[in-house]
């Protein structure tokens, strides 16, 4: 309830008739001391309350406040003002409920005065008894000088009556869920429900006392306060929405309606308030204008259909499309405005919904002959029901997805295309950050299905050329399309290089590219062909000519005669031509290998090295009588590497040339395997002299065969193009007290 109180009541006078009036007064009168201590009681006390004024002296006024019945919150909150009353007297009126000598309580309207103790007033009693006072109503010598006393005047006491009926009364005020506050009728607060806390946040002790203009908001015109007093008033009740303020400061409407009691004379004496906390209802009534709005303004049909598939409810979105004004539509269905077809099976998926109450979702394209529109609509329908909760309809949400469609075809195509390459392709944008990845970009960088978008490009590329990636990423920023070649490690394969491309990702709406695009082509194969072939074509030519120019010297001298002359004559002649003629079958057989290896696709699969390391040496130990060859492998089926077929080629190839290149009657060699974490190692250890450095290139890295002009080092050139393809390496080292050790290390087969 508003300030702007009805005229003061008269205060009760502080002057020298003072005592006289206490004394003769109907009401309690009772002054408290700064400690809530009685200090006097006119006979009224004893008239109204049965207690003796001799009783309750010395005694604290907060103990006669009655606990039965009333709310224990309120009940604190009067006592602690009795205990320490020296704001009391600002309080105006405030409600105490006094426990009566024979046990019932009366409730008063009490308003308290602050004054000196050596002013006039009623007498008080010190510490031998009350004091005395002369003809004048002064306190005598026995009164205490200077200290403060409040005294309050007990008016209006209203006996609380027992029973049943009150109970439930007061437990349905206690249990209400709107706030009920009431106030006398200067507009004071008297008492508060627990519910008026959860609503305003105020404790009843905070707002006993006080005058709803605690709540005020500043929200509302004077004039409403005027109207809302004039008709309380009138004894009329006034009921109307308010704004107010929480304790937290939070506005809030509530629907206020305010009733005022009458006593048994007709007099009005107390306002009653009850307020409905309308926020949310108010909110939600904004929301639902701006959600209508909303879908007036959608391009996006929106309609509401009865059981019957009537139209009910529609946006002007359903209107345009179907070239049919609005009021032609209400009381219609789809067949009015599109073809049979699509109608027929709009009308099966809503029936869907009334027989399962459950959403659909599905796609349409209706041509609508009336407008000459065509779309595609991905539509959500939903079971719709009236207040009472009963299926009354469906509700449909159309959303033109057209566009959309022919986006999708598009990009399809284009997935199929780059999916379907078996180039790498991916893009990132200006930041470095991967926008996608075909298949093959992320096989090869292992990056399995997952979404990439949460990579960097410096996450996929090595580290090691890092630097040189992001040089050329920059060029391609700046618009200038990028071609490069680079090696690469793949995680099977091994080493292998790349034909790189990188091209500006335009962006419609920006000058600057807003990414970059690349294209990695694997010419790993077609390059070590061309190198083979090259190769090839110049040992095959060398040796050729060597060998057929010596071969045709030794066949003129067998067919002139002059064999005969030489050492061992036409024999050894001809055994010598045989032997040239051995060394080019085995260079052409290792030229026919390497070209095979080179031509078959790099796939691995699981190979026991074990098992086959442990064949080759028994095998080549067979075929040598004057070596020994020793192998040290694990057990079958504990060192299986991820290895070509070609590996038994290379690993006999190493025991071989081992024994062949050997300087001594009687080669010793060695081959071990061994399991690592990650990896398989063979070791091949013979006595010999050793590789000479062009050999070790070979077979380490492959760089020292563009020197190769004879057949002996295609053998370990075999070797190198195997581990390649297998995705491991080669090292070689000498082994004390001489000869070499060749290692081959080979990834281990997954499981």
């Amino acid at each position: 309830m508003p300030s702007g109180q009805p005229p003061d009541r008269s205060r009760i006078p502080d002057d020298a008739f003072f005592a006289s009036f206490a004394e003769g007064c109907s009401d309690p009168i009772v002054s408290i001391d700064g400690d809530g201590v009685v200090v006097y009681a006119n006979p009224a006390t004893e008239t109204v309350l049965g207690y003796d004024p001799d009783e309750i002296w010395d005694h604290s006024l907060a103990e006669l406040v009655a606990d039965g019945g009333y709310v224990g919150e309120r009940v604190r909150s009067v006592r602690a003002r009795l205990e320490d009353p020296t704001e009391i007297d600002e309080l105006g009126n405030v409600s105490v409920p006094l426990r009566h000598a024979d046990g019932h309580v009366v409730t008063f309207s009490a308003r308290f005065h602050k004054h000196e103790r050596d002013a006039d007033g009623p007498a008080e009693r010190d510490a031998d008894g009350p004091a005395e006072r002369d003809a004048d109503g002064d306190i005598g010598e026995a009164g205490t000088d200077g200290d403060v006393v409040y005294t309050g005047v007990f008016r209006d006491g209203v006996e609380a009556v027992g029973g049943a009926e009150l109970e439930t009364f007061r437990n349905l005020v206690e249990n209400a869920g709107h706030a009920i506050y009431v106030t006398d009728t200067d507009g004071t607060i008297e008492y508060v429900n627990p519910a008026f806390t959860d609503h305003t946040g105020y404790e009843s002790d905070e707002v006993i006392g006080e005058t709803p203009a605690i709540l005020n908001s500043g929200e509302m015109p004077d004039e409403y306060f005027d109207a809302l007093w004039s008709t309380l008033l009138n004894g009329e009740v006034w009921e109307e929405e308010i704004v107010d303020r929480r304790r937290d400061g939070e506005p809030y409407h509530a629907n206020q309606t305010i009733a005022p009691v009458v006593d048994d004379e007709g007099e009005v004496s107390r306002f009653v308030a009850i307020q409905t906390d309308i926020t949310d209802r108010k909110a939600a009534m904004g929301r639902l204008k701006q959600y209508r709005d909303i879908v007036e303004q959608l391009d996006d049909p929106v309609l509401l259909q009865n059981r019957d598939g009537e139209f009910e409810l529609f946006n002007e979105a359903v209107t345009e499309f179907a070239g049919v004004p609005g009021d032609d539509l209400y009381g219609a269905d789809e067949t009015a405005f599109m073809d049979a077809e699509t109608a027929a099976e709009i009308a099966a998926r809503r029936r869907d919904v009334l027989d399962t109450e459950e959403s659909v979702e599905y796609e349409v394209s209706p041509s609508f002959e009336r407008s000459g529109r065509e779309a595609t609509f991905s539509t959500q329908r939903y079971p719709y029901y009236d207040a009472n909760g009963n299926l009354d309809g469906t509700f449909a949400i159309c959303r033109n997805v057209t566009d959309r469609k022919e986006r999708e075809r598009e990009l399809e195509r284009y997935e199929r295309a780059i999916n379907g390459a078996t180039d790498l392709i991916a893009a990132v944008d200006r930041d470095g950050r991967l926008l996608f990845a075909n298949p093959q970009y992320r096989e090869y960088h292992e990056l399995g299905d997952g979404d990439v978008t949460d990579l960097r490009l410096a996450d996929v590329v090595p580290d090691d050329s890092d630097g040189d990636v992001e040089r050329q990423v920059e060029r391609a920023l700046r618009g200038t399309p990028v071609q490069y070649r680079t090696r690469r490690a793949h995680p099977v394969r091994g080493i292998r290089t790349l034909d790189v491309r990188y091209y500006p990702l335009r962006n419609p709406d920006e000058d600057e590219p807003a990414g970059v695009v690349g294209v990695l082509r694997d010419v790993t194969d077609s390059e070590n062909r061309a190198r083979q072939l090259r190769v090839v074509d110049r040992v095959l030519q060398h040796n050729l000519r060597n060998a057929l120019t010596v071969i045709r010297g030794q066949a003129d001298q067998i067919a002139s005669g002059e064999a005969e002359a030489l050492d061992g004559g036409s024999a050894a002649a001809a055994e010598y031509i045989v032997s040239r003629a051995d060394g080019l079958l085995e260079t052409s057989e290792k030229a026919h290998h390497i070209t095979e290896v080179l031509s078959d696709p790099a796939e691995t699969e699981p190979v026991d090295i074990g098992r086959v390391a442990g064949q080759i040496a028994a095998a080549v130990d067979d075929e040598f009588p004057d070596a020994t060859v020793e192998a040290s492998v694990p057990e079958e089926g504990s060192a299986v590497a991820s290895a070509t077929t070609w590996i038994s080629r290379a690993i006999e190839e190493l025991v071989r040339n081992a024994i062949v290149h050997h300087d001594r009657d009687r080669p010793a060699v060695a081959v071990r395997v061994a399991v690592r974490a990650d990896a398989v190692e063979i070791e091949i250890e013979d006595d010999g002299p050793g590789l000479t450095g062009m050999n070790r290139d070979v077979l380490v890295d492959g760089t020292a065969v563009d020197a190769l002009y004879h057949g002996s080092g295609l053998g370990l050139w075999l070797v190198y193009w195997v581990v390649q393809q297998s995705g491991g390496e080669a090292s070689v080292a000498e082994a004390a007290p001489r000869g070499t050790v060749v290692t081959l290390t080979l990834p281990r087969a997954d499981g």
